[in-house]
């Protein structure tokens, strides 16, 4: 999957344009601010776009995650509403012959489709859903971003694009010609790009239908395990923000497997302690508790000996059932690192392998492949040999811009790994979907719940498939999670939450 392998400076290009454009919107509003001859509701008009287009983007930006959007929540109507007034500021220059219909018409029509855009993300995020053409127009845009970051640009605030002014009145210096006529080819460019996504973005949305009622199979000898993730990847104490609002998933799913993500700094002795004494009334012989140590960027995350002490402490406080050394992101981030070799990986397991078996032989050692691209094939081949200390692999299901696809294709890489082993090797080795969610912002909440149904129920028929965990409780870092940035309680928790208990229902008692 090459979208996935970012190169630093593409994200930087997106940003620098992104800021260009912010400074060429509030550098024009104050000259035209300034221009007597101007009409008032124009110059009122223009003033109102250049004074709020920062702070809209900022707010933007902030309801991507749980902690921003808590802040600011009452005012992320400004966004559509600024963005409306864009598209009335051109309309306005238009209608009043203060710009060229060459200028005036590209940019009247990207501040509409950016009106549009933006009233689709209001909808998504205030209601989980948005009617259909603005939803693909969303999705249209996430695909244009993810030209240059790959799949980061579905989870990511940062794929905002910022609507343009009309240059009113003519340019005063060459160079401010020149700005013009890159702004009008660049917002032509966009729109066409927008213009030509929207149907491949409607074909996302309408692909989701084929799982939105899929069942699970019932599984009566109970060897296949519905789990959940806890609270945000842990770089301290949990916050009792999060435990509060993470708890009730408990009660929801009532699952037989919970995982937990710890970073560098929420390893350490005292961030440990804490996290034991949350998980500790949720222990019991039923429920099995999973750690993984998350793979971050930069070198300090390849690092294997601050990972293997990080391991040994882990190992030590949680006593976990399943350990897993490494987890990547189920999605990548904007600047994330390159991916680590198979190499890398065969000598973090075999060095974790030797941890645990000296602190805690029941512990499980798990891999999870995330990208499964060539490198994480490679791995799952070595992980599921005869000479491998790996007693659990798995990997991760998302969907990507093409929507329920993507998932498919997935689940039928996984397939073919798990064909190609040798038939001893992978059945000695359990195999869980380790990680499995949707794209709620993207493609709407019931996406979500139509992809997290679709992942479970392909497990639940494979009689190798063991678990399968739902991902990301909340839009921690990003529009993964099954609770909304702003506190509302996505779909996936009651439609997915019903079905994983009535799996456990359908268990024979021994």
């Amino acid at each position: 999957m090459p979208r996935d392998l970012l190169l630093a400076p593409l994200p930087l290009v997106v940003l620098g344009i992104a800021a260009a454009v912010l400074a060429w919107d509030v550098a024009l509003a104050g000259w035209i601010a300034a221009r007597r001859e101007a009409p008032r509701l124009f110059t009122h008009l223009t003033a109102f776009c250049g004074l709020l287009v920062v702070p809209t983007v900022v707010i933007g930006v902030a309801t991507g995650t749980e902690a921003g959007a808590r802040t600011i929540s009452g005012i992320t109507w400004l966004l559509p509403l600024v963005a409306v007034v864009f598209a009335l500021q051109v309309l306005f220059a238009l209608g009043a012959r203060l710009v060229s219909l060459l200028v005036g018409v590209p940019l009247l029509l990207y501040d509409l489709l950016l009106a549009a855009i933006s009233i689709g993300d209001y909808l998504t995020v205030q209601r989980g859903v948005a009617p259909e053409a603005l939803q693909a127009a969303v999705a249209a845009r996430d695909s244009i971003v993810g030209i240059t970051v790959g799949r980061a640009a579905l989870v990511s605030p940062l794929t905002a694009l910022v609507p343009i002014l009309a240059p009113a009145f003519p340019a005063r210096w060459r160079l401010s010609g020149v700005a013009r006529a890159v702004l009008v080819l660049a917002a032509t460019a966009l729109t066409t790009l927008l213009v030509i996504e929207w149907p491949r973005g409607v074909a996302a949305i309408r692909s989701y239908e084929a799982a939105s009622t899929e069942p699970m199979q019932a599984r009566p000898a109970g060897d296949f395990l519905v789990g959940v993730r806890l609270l945000p990847v842990l770089g301290g104490a949990p916050p009792a923000r999060a435990i509060r609002a993470d708890l009730p998933l408990v009660d929801a799913f009532a699952p037989d497997v919970v995982l937990v993500l710890l970073d560098d700094e929420g390893t350490r002795a005292a961030a440990l302690d804490s996290l034991a004494r949350v998980l500790e009334p949720l222990r019991s012989d039923s429920l099995r508790l999973a750690v993984g140590l998350r793979l971050g960027n930069g070198a300090r995350a390849t690092a294997l000996s601050p990972r293997l002490q990080a391991l040994e402490r882990v190992l030590r406080t949680l006593k976990p059932d399943v350990v897993f050394p490494a987890l990547a992101d189920p999605l990548p981030a904007w600047f994330a690192a390159p991916p680590p070799p198979a190499a890398w990986w065969r000598t973090l397991l075999i060095l974790s392998a030797t941890k645990v078996q000296a602190l805690r032989p029941r512990t499980a050692l798990g891999w999870s492949a995330a990208r499964l691209d060539a490198v994480d094939s490679s791995v799952y081949r070595w992980a599921v040999g005869p000479n491998s200390p790996v007693e659990l692999v798995g990997a991760m299901i998302y969907p990507s811009f093409s929507g329920l696809p993507a998932v498919d294709a997935r689940l039928r890489a996984l397939d073919r790994w798990h064909a190609g082993a040798r038939a001893a090797d992978a059945a000695a080795r359990p195999h869980w979907l380790v990680n499995v969610g949707g794209l709620p912002h993207a493609h709407g909440d019931a996406a979500q719940t139509a992809a997290i149904r679709r992942a479970l129920a392909w497990g639940s028929r494979r009689s190798w498939i063991g678990a399968a965990i739902v991902g990301e409780p909340a839009d921690y870092t990003g529009w993964i999670g099954l609770r909304a940035a702003n506190g509302r309680r996505r779909g996936a928790i009651e439609s997915i939450g019903l079905a994983a208990r009535r799996m456990r229902e359908a268990r024979i008692p021994r």
